[in-house]
């Protein structure tokens, strides 16, 4: 490749870089996102490229420079004017000017290597020293799959990965059951909820067991628990009362009914968007649930036990590997909403992570891959 030419291709590469930094750059700024893709190492590149630019270009720059701040005196051209020609060469013998130029030229290329490869190890090493590569060793794998996942999932190096594998498209963003019975839920009545106050709840918020075991909830309590977990807010944007990473609402909230008024025991989807019920299963699930809770026996003693899943693609295709993370983090906000929504109602209400995925699964009726159960929590009134 000629040297004019390999200008062009950093003159090219230079500005289109520049574009690409300034779109994503803007795009970041308007979203409010902290990282975006490539931005920041394009911006490491653009730096590089500017440099060798700069390295390709310095004789002509050197010249501008001279020219423009230290031209040359009418004195010093008079003078090189009125020197004497130099004798012919002989045509096999270099002049001495054009030996010093033939290895002028060649010191030149070396140097420009060499500053070039300096340009890019610095435009690198920057980029390493601010998003640092997570470094995952074959311990982290033997002893800690969820540590091995925490670093693969840092920003940085794994976005540039995500960009090119695909992450399928965006889903639904309400799951339904058409063909099963639809149970209309009374309107949630916000007026019943006015005492204690919100600090008061907060401070008043526990993880009780104990549960009466023959009463039954009536189904207003539960419409209200319902809303105030993961009820809609805004009808234009359907934002929910749990906040969610690009408002993507990754989760599912499912009812194992044991004891609630104009309710048959068994399985029921909340359809959020219509405030619904929706009948999976009728039945009594008290031992299934158990048995699926590592036989924690309170579970089959509440009122009802709600059961969260997750729908990772809804967030998986725009959030890419921390998908993850964002839909552990929603469920813990609807965990923390049923717990201060049951302690406002002056329900007893305890949360469970300890449980069997597939016999969890398989009661859902779902794969527990495209969606798995999170989290179990229990809601009751007081033993």
């Amino acid at each position: 490749m000629k040297r004019r030419d390999l200008d062009y291709v950093v003159i090219t590469l230079l500005v289109g870089s520049s574009i690409y930094v300034f779109l994503t750059g803007l795009v970041a700024d308007t979203m409010g996102l902290h990282h975006f893709g490539f931005h920041s190492q394009v911006g490491y590149l653009w730096m590089a490229l500017a440099v060798m630019h700069l390295i390709q270009t310095w004789v002509r720059v050197k010249a501008f420079v001279r020219h423009r701040f230290r031209p040359a005196q009418p004195a010093h051209r008079a003078a090189v004017e009125a020197s004497p020609p130099a004798p012919p060469a002989s045509p096999n013998t270099p002049t001495p000017a054009a030996a010093a130029s033939l290895a002028s030229q060649r010191s030149s290329k070396r140097r420009y290597v060499l500053l070039a490869l300096l340009a890019i190890a610095t435009g690198i090493g920057f980029d390493r020293l601010v998003t640092p590569n997570p470094t995952i060793t074959v311990a982290d794998v033997n002893n800690d799959v969820g540590l091995l996942y925490h670093k693969w999932s840092q920003p940085g190096y794994g976005e540039a990965i995500a960009t090119l594998l695909n992450w399928g498209q965006q889903p639904a963003l309400y799951k339904t059951y058409p063909d099963v019975p639809q149970i209309d839920l009374p309107a949630p009545n916000l007026a019943a909820v006015t005492t204690p106050d919100l600090a008061t709840t907060m401070l008043q918020r526990r993880s009780r067991r104990n549960y009466t075991p023959h009463t039954a909830m009536p189904l207003d309590q539960l419409s209200q628990l319902l809303h105030l977990a993961h009820g809609i807010t805004w009808d234009q944007r359907d934002f929910r009362t749990v906040p969610s990473s690009g408002a993507l609402y990754p989760l599912e909230i499912y009812a194992v009914v044991h004891r609630v008024e104009g309710l048959a025991p068994g399985l029921y989807h909340h359809a959020i968007q219509h405030h619904q019920l929706e009948q999976i299963k009728t039945g009594d699930l008290r031992q299934p649930l158990i048995q699926a809770g590592l036989h924690q026996e309170f579970l089959g003693e509440a009122q009802v036990c709600f059961v969260v899943t997750g729908l990772f693609q809804r967030t998986r295709w725009k959030y890419h590997e921390r998908t993850y993370r964002y839909v552990l983090m929603e469920a813990g906000h609807l965990g923390q909403n049923l717990y201060l929504a049951a302690t406002a109602l002056n329900l007893n209400v305890c949360g469970v992570g300890a449980f069997f995925d597939d016999a969890l699964n398989q009661l859902l009726a779902i794969d527990g891959e495209t969606e798995a159960a999170l989290y179990l929590v229990t809601v009751g009134e007081s033993g």
